[in-house]
């Protein structure tokens, strides 16, 4: 009796350990399988971060460089408006140092008025500035009179401005003179209001 006794509690410690191993090996792959889940979406949301992190900073050195060119473009642009301005305004004043006045004349006359000798001595000065221009005098008449004797009052009219110039300083061999009559009117009118401004003495510079 004892001998079977003995047996059957062998028997039954035996099934409670193998029913326990049983156990615990059936309760432990659902454990391993949760950590692995765990670990894949630790994984796949680090890879997602560094992804997102490498597309922010291609993002902005795409806009830096952008941004780069911009300014580039505009400061080549700022710089060539700056220079045709500089290029216009040198252009400019180079006209003005070379426009000369216009001296005007009574009827019949090839004398310098008094009110046009402050004109004629600023043109004087341009001169004296401007020393490798030279001058030509152009004289005209209006339409009245024959053209032997409106070419030969021009004449007078360059030669008389020329005197002027020379006498207020101006190189002698620096002024020619010639006469174009009544051929070439500043105004085509046939009032005394456009006959006085053909009546004149016209300064064309060159270098």
């Amino acid at each position: 009796m004892r001998k079977s006794t003995s047996f059957t509690k062998l028997l039954l410690i035996g099934s409670i350990a193998a029913a326990s191993f049983l156990a615990y090996g059936c309760g432990g792959k659902p454990v391993q399988q949760a950590m692995q889940s765990e670990m894949d979406k630790a994984k796949a949301d680090a890879e997602a971060k560094a992804k997102a992190e490498a597309e922010r900073m291609k993002a902005e050195a795409e806009a830096k460089a952008r941004k780069a060119k911009e300014d580039m473009e505009a400061k080549m642009k700022g710089d060539t408006a700056a220079a045709d301005e500089a290029r216009m305004q040198a252009e400019a004043a180079a006209r003005a140092a070379r426009a000369y006045e216009t001296t005007y004349f009574d009827y019949n006359q090839a004398s310098i008025r008094d009110d046009q000798k402050a004109m004629l001595t600023q043109n004087a000065n341009k001169l004296k500035t401007n020393a490798d221009v030279k001058a030509t005098l152009e004289g005209h008449c209006d339409e009245r009179g024959t053209a032997e004797y409106n070419l030969a009052l021009g004449q007078k009219r360059a030669d008389s401005a020329k005197a002027f110039l020379t006498k207020a300083g101006v190189a002698a061999d620096r002024v020619k003179t010639v006469s174009y009559g009544k051929e070439h009117p500043a105004d085509a009118g046939h009032t005394e209001a456009a006959w006085a401004k053909n009546r004149r003495v016209e300064i064309v510079a060159a270098p």
